[in-house]
């Protein structure tokens, strides 16, 4: 009997043998696909154009919280590293340009419009002064200069602040300032009436005019 019941102890041996390392694979394959599994969006969204400074880290009860703004809610550490690499991941799929201008929304756009717009009122203005000297044949500024220099300035400001770069909106500002007062200046200018140069030598003193004839004859006695 016992030669009888060793095949049938092997065959039953097998089947639990194969039943056990075929429930293995499928837990690891459920925790492979668990780990995989596409992720939830992110509650917050991260700005590429924010500066390093302006996100806080704090730490609460042992775990680590970003501070997005002052006064913002604090989001957990992971949620927000979570939306950082979404962010990037949305910057690689629009494409080589978006890269190459650091943005990550079309609304960013309008903005990369505004700062070239004000660079090429710069490179204008330069060009206009430019062919007025050369048609005067001395060097002049024209008024113009100065309203492509201000309105130039606007735009590079206002892009500059939204970049958030410290070096662009000092620059600007000061600049700001200097054109809107040089068309100041001109206007005051053309308001006033144009004195009359006054000669720095006397004028001759006319002679004293001589007497008018009276028409009669005086005859000697």
């Amino acid at each position: 009997m016992a030669p009888e019941r060793a095949p049938r102890l092997a065959a039953l041996g097998c089947a639990l043998l194969w039943v056990l390392l075929g429930g293995l694979p499928t837990q690891a394959s459920a925790a492979r696909a668990q780990d995989v599994a596409p992720e939830p969006p992110p509650a917050v969204r991260v700005d590429l154009q924010a500066r390093v400074k302006d996100v806080g880290v704090v730490e609460r009860q042992g775990r680590l919280f970003v501070e997005t703004r002052p006064g913002a809610p604090l989001v957990p550490a992971e949620d927000w590293l979570r939306a950082l690499r979404a962010a990037h991941a949305e910057q690689d799929a629009r494409g080589i340009l978006y890269r190459a201008l650091n943005i990550t929304t079309p609304w960013s756009l309008i903005w990369i419009a505004v700062g070239f717009a004000g660079q090429a009122l710069f490179t204008l203005r330069m060009v206009l002064q430019w062919y007025a000297s050369e048609k005067e044949k001395r060097s002049v500024v024209p008024v113009a200069f100065w309203w492509g220099s201000l309105a130039g300035g606007i735009l590079l400001l206002s892009y500059f602040v939204w970049r958030k770069d410290v070096v662009g909106v000092v620059g600007q500002s000061t600049g700001v300032f200097v054109y809107a007062r040089n068309l100041i200046l001109i206007h005051q200018n053309r308001a006033r009436p144009t004195p009359i140069p006054q000669s720095p030598w006397p004028a001759p003193s006319s002679p004293p005019p001589s007497p008018m004839p009276t028409g009669r004859s005086t005859s000697a006695t």
